[in-house]
C-alpha cells in the first residue's frame, strides 16, 4: 500500500469514528502514524486495525468501554491517562466526547525495520486492559507530538520515544493490591452513579445518596469510586461542574448565573474553585476565548 492508499484509508477510518483530526503525521513506509484529532460520542462496534494504537486523552474527560479479544477496557479517560488498542481485533463498547493524541504503529513493520525491536502483541495484552495515569507515558507522548508537529514522525527523538513507550507498556505488571478490597464499580452501577452526578451539577448531591444508589457506605463507596474514576467523588464532581462552566463561558450568560448553574450561590467561591483547577478566574477564561 503507498503513501496515497495508507491517508486515504486513514481519513475514512476517522470519518467512520466520528472524529475530526487536527494534526496528522504520516511515516511514508507506513510504520508509523499520529493524530490529534476531535472526537464526538460513539457507540457501537470498534473497527479492527492493523495498527497497535497507543491513544492519550488531552482533552476532556471521557467514559470509554472497549471489550474485545484479549482486551477489557473499561473507565474513565482524563487528560493525560493513556490507553491501548491492540491489533487485528474487532471489539465494542463507547466513548464519550474527547479530545486524543493517538500514535498508531505496525509492530510487525516496526519489528522489521530496526534489529532492535522484537514487540509482540503478547506482551501487551497485560497493557490493553488497564488505564496508565503514569507521568513518563504522559511526559514522553507528549513530547513525541511535539516533536512530530515539527519534524515528522522519522527523527531519532521521535523512535527513541516510541521505543522507551513500548517498553515501559510491554514490561507492565499487574500490582497485587494492598488496599481494602471494595466492590468494583464497573457497568451500569457506576453509570447510575455517573448519571446523577450529572444531574445534579446546578444543585448538588451527598455521598450518602451516591453510597446508597449502590448499596455501599459512604467509605467503602469513595475507595471503589476513586478505582473506578481516579478520583474521589466530590473532586470528580467539582471537575464535571467546571467543565459545565467552560462550555456556558461561551454563552453571554454572567459569571453570576454561571456559578448559580453550576451549583454555587456564592460566585467568589466558584470564581476560587474555577481558579484552583485551571489557573485563572472566569472572566479572565473568557477574556481569552477573544
Amino acid at each position: 500500500m503507498n503513501q496515497q492508499q495508507h491517508s486515504q484509508r486513514y481519513h475514512q477510518r476517522m470519518q467512520a469514528l466520528g472524529a475530526t483530526p487536527n494534526l496528522t503525521r504520516l511515516d511514508p513506509s507506513g510504520t508509523t502514524r499520529l493524530a490529534l484529532a476531535d472526537f464526538s460520542s460513539f457507540e457501537g462496534e470498534y473497527e479492527a486495525s492493523p495498527y497497535l494504537m497507543l491513544n492519550m486523552c488531552t482533552k476532556n474527560i471521557s467514559r470509554l468501554r472497549r471489550v474485545g479479544d484479549g482486551q477489557h477496557l473499561e473507565g474513565v479517560l482524563r487528560p493525560g491517562t493513556v490507553g491501548l488498542a491492540l491489533p487485528h481485533t474487532k471489539a465494542e463498547g463507547y466513548w464519550g466526547e474527547m479530545q486524543l493524541l493517538g500514535i498508531g504503529v505496525d509492530l510487525q513493520a516496526l519489528n522489521n525495520n530496526d534489529e532492535r525491536a522484537s514487540f509482540q502483541v503478547e506482551d501487551l495484552i497485560a497493557s490493553a486492559s488497564t488505564f496508565h495515569n503514569d507521568p513518563l507515558l504522559t511526559a514522553v507522548m507528549t513530547a513525541m507530538w511535539r516533536d512530530a508537529e515539527e519534524h515528522g514522525l522519522s527523527s531519532a527523538f521521535f523512535e527513541h520515544g516510541l521505543e522507551l513507550v513500548l517498553n515501559r507498556l510491554a514490561n507492565y505488571k499487574v500490582k497485587p493490591s494492598t488496599k481494602r478490597v471494595s466492590r468494583r464499580l464497573l457497568g451500569t452501577r457506576l453509570t447510575r452513579v455517573l448519571d446523577l452526578m450529572e444531574s445534579r451539577i446546578s444543585s448538588n448531591v451527598t455521598l450518602l445518596e451516591l453510597a446508597q444508589l449502590v448499596d455501599q457506605d459512604k467509605s467503602s463507596f469513595s475507595r471503589s469510586f476513586r478505582d473506578a474514576m481516579g478520583y474521589a467523588p466530590y473532586e470528580y464532581f467539582t471537575l464535571r461542574r467546571m467543565e459545565r462552566a467552560k462550555q456556558l463561558l461561551h454563552t453571554s450568560q454572567s459569571i453570576t448565573e454561571i456559578a448559580f448553574s453550576v451549583g454555587y450561590t456564592n460566585p467568589s467561591k466558584f470564581s476560587s474553585a474555577f481558579k484552583r483547577l485551571y489557573a485563572m478566574t472566569p472572566s479572565a477564561w473568557r477574556h481569552a476565548l477573544d
